[in-house]
């Protein structure tokens, strides 16, 4: 008995395994007819779908307003009854099997569409001009209750879709033949029989204008390749191919943007952009704050210009992310442009007008903001354009260098320049006691421009400027130093590395006191890289400086090995150092610090006893407010700047 028991049992979990393994090998499948159904309130038999499957299955409706004779069924052939649907609507069922992971989504949908009580259509404009330089103009928008096409009496004409459904649309015309006029034609469909509407819109382009390309660039002399990352645009120069009538001279200046063959511009790109993509290379922003001038860009006496980039965006374009300005050397003035948003490569459009003739000259900036995420452009071009809406007033004040403290007339102040990108620029500025054979104060401008690769050039010499005699004898082959203390940089030599000339002017003796070597390895280079974290598309300005209080030491120059020598003289040692620096807080303004309000800058200080047992971790307790080193020195600092901005010590605002 007992055997025949486990038989049976054998027997049924055979079977049952047989029939789950015939399930399994099973094809199932699953049709509907038709997949577009026009409601006809007038004959039911219209009103019918057919479903043919050989499994169960179910409905869902994405609008409760369709209503059906049956939501679910088995196998075999049915028939679905729409029982009413809304008027003027497009709905869609979804059939679908009820087993749940299929091979594959078996599902079917079915459009269906109802006329309206009374159809409607509106379209806006009715005339057009088409606008090359600006998609956002060439739109023609769509409101109806039922389903419409378009057609064009000119095949030139090209938009970007030629039907739709009830509701509001918008049909952007890609394309329009020059100089002519055609017609675009939106009209409703016939549901049951229903009288159509029709709405024509006319389209109409001027004749091509021949530009006069003042500059281009397409970035693409020679390709790009990735080592271990992609070339900034100061390590290869095969991004610079730019052409044009004012091209000659430009000048380029940037941070943290590299040059890239990947994700190109003419892949797939829009019929307006299309012809300009160029592919092969474009630039990559790295960060927030990255950007690229383009400068020295002749102009001649032009006042109306039209500016085009491609750019593209990891995600859907943002103008708060990039920011386009133009400059005439003195100020820069944000662009207003226009473009599609999408996160794909798009061509941007600024037209822009001057209020009066520069030198000659513009320069163009590109600068990343808010939430800027792998921003890139590509082809930027700029023309001759026509008188446009968007003027620039470029503010032409002459504001003094924000860095220099106020000083008297008879004070021995003294500024080093050197060039830079074929400009003379200035290094740094000094107010120099010849008693104490020190420079008080050093002030001068931090900015990404002047720093590179040139190193340090070791070129201990004196100061042109100043009378050797006033100067400490730290220069030469022997009895160069002072006895029993580094040469201390004010202005370090770090701070200039963009060529060898603005960095031999660090090693002037008129830029050394007598530092602690413990000091000067120590906590003084600690804050000298802190200073250099804080640079920013804007400038950062610096001021540093010695303080001589009560008691300060004496020790003597040309020293060698603890004899002196016949240049030998008395230094005095200080007994404190500080630095003060100021800057934009978004630090891509673009705007001197005079043209600024209080709550767009932040300044703070540093104060530090001459010592030599300071702890190798920076601390903030040695922050200071610039109006606190004011008071203990006597100096004026950053005198453009309001008063309550040298109020500020938050060191939690600053990368320290």
């Amino acid at each position: 008995m007992k055997k025949a028991y486990l038989y049976s049992l054998l027997i049924l979990v055979a079977c049952y395994a047989c029939e789950e393994k015939q399930q399994s090998e099973l094809e199932f499948f699953l049709t509907v007819s038709p997949q577009e159904l026009t409601f006809d309130e007038n004959d039911p038999s219209k009103n019918i779908i057919t479903v043919n499957t050989n499994t169960d299955w179910e409905t869902s409706v994405d609008n409760l307003s369709l209503k059906l004779d049956k939501t679910k069924g088995a196998g075999g052939e049915s028939q679905i009854q729409v029982l009413d649907a809304p008027a003027g609507k497009s709905c869609t069922l979804t059939i679908k099997p009820v087993l749940q992971n299929l091979a594959k989504d078996l599902s079917q949908k079915v459009v269906i569409s109802r006329a309206p009580d009374e159809v409607y259509l509106e379209v806006s404009p009715t005339a057009l001009t088409f606008n090359e330089n600006d998609a956002s103009k060439n739109i023609v928008t769509v409101n109806t209750n039922t389903k419409w096409e378009a057609s064009v009496s000119d095949q030139a004409l090209k938009i970007d879709k030629k039907e739709g459904t009830g509701g509001e649309s918008k049909i952007q015309i890609l394309d329009a033949p020059a100089g002519e006029s055609c017609t675009l034609t939106i009209s409703t469909l016939s549901l049951n029989g229903e009288e159509t509407l029709s709405q024509e819109i006319t389209v109409t382009r001027a004749s091509a204008v021949e530009r006069t390309i003042i500059y281009n660039n397409d970035f693409d002399r020679e390709t790009a390749t990735k080592g271990t990352y992609w070339p900034y645009l100061d390590q290869f120069d095969g991004w610079k191919n730019e052409s044009g009538t004012g091209a000659d001279q430009v000048e380029y200046n940037q941070m943290s943007v590299s040059v890239r063959s990947d994700w190109t511009s003419n892949y797939n790109p829009p019929a307006s952009y299309r012809p300009y993509a160029s592919g092969e290379n474009n630039l990559y922003f790295n960060k927030v704050g990255s950007y690229i001038e383009i400068g020295n860009i002749r102009t001649e006496q032009e006042k109306d210009f039209i500016l085009q980039f491609g750019c593209s965006e990891n995600k859907p374009f943002d103008y708060n992310d990039l920011k386009v300005e133009v400059g005439n050397g003195s100020s820069w003035v944000e662009l207003d442009y226009t473009r599609t948003i999408s996160s794909n490569w798009e061509l941007a459009t600024s037209s822009f007008s001057l209020e009066n003739a520069t030198d000659g000259t513009l320069g163009i900036r590109f600068s990343t903001t808010g939430d800027a995420t792998q921003m890139r452009i590509d082809d930027v071009r700029l023309t001759d354009g026509d008188p446009s809406t968007q003027i620039i007033v470029f503010d032409n004040t002459v504001y003094p260098p924000a860095e220099l403290p106020l000083y008297d007339s008879d004070d021995y102040v003294i500024t080093h320049t050197g060039t830079l990108g074929g400009k003379q620029v200035r290094n740094y500025t000094m107010l120099y006691d010849k008693e104490k054979h020190a420079a008080l104060w050093v002030a001068y401008p931090m900015h990404e421009c002047y720093r590179g690769s040139s190193g340090r050039t070791e070129a201990w010499a004196a100061d042109p400027l100043i009378e050797a005699l006033y100067q400490p004898k730290l220069y030469g082959s022997s009895y160069c130093y002072y006895e029993g203390y580094s040469r201390g940089h004010q202005i370090p030599s770090a701070d200039r590395t963009a060529n060898d000339e603005l960095n031999s002017q660090t090693f002037y003796a008129s830029n050394m006191t007598p530092q602690d070597e413990d000091f000067n390895a120590g906590i003084w280079a600690s804050l000298e890289a802190k200073v250099r974290d804080n640079m920013c598309s804007d400038t950062l300005y610096v001021v540093t400086g010695c303080y001589f209080g009560d008691g300060h030491s004496v020790t003597f120059d040309g020293s060698q090995y603890g004899e002196q020598s016949a240049d030998s003289k008395d230094c005095p040692v200080p007994t404190h150092y500080f630095k003060v620096i100021l800057r934009t807080r978004s630090g891509n303004t673009g705007n001197p610090i005079g043209k600024c309000e209080a709550d767009e800058l932040k300044a703070i200080g540093f104060w530090l006893e001459h010592r030599s047992d300071y702890s190798e971790t920076f601390s903030t307790d040695y922050c200071k407010s610039v109006e606190y080193i004011e008071q203990q020195t006597g100096f004026t600092f950053f005198p453009s700047a309001p008063e309550a901005v040298k109020k500020q010590c938050e060191p939690s605002e600053w990368n320290l």
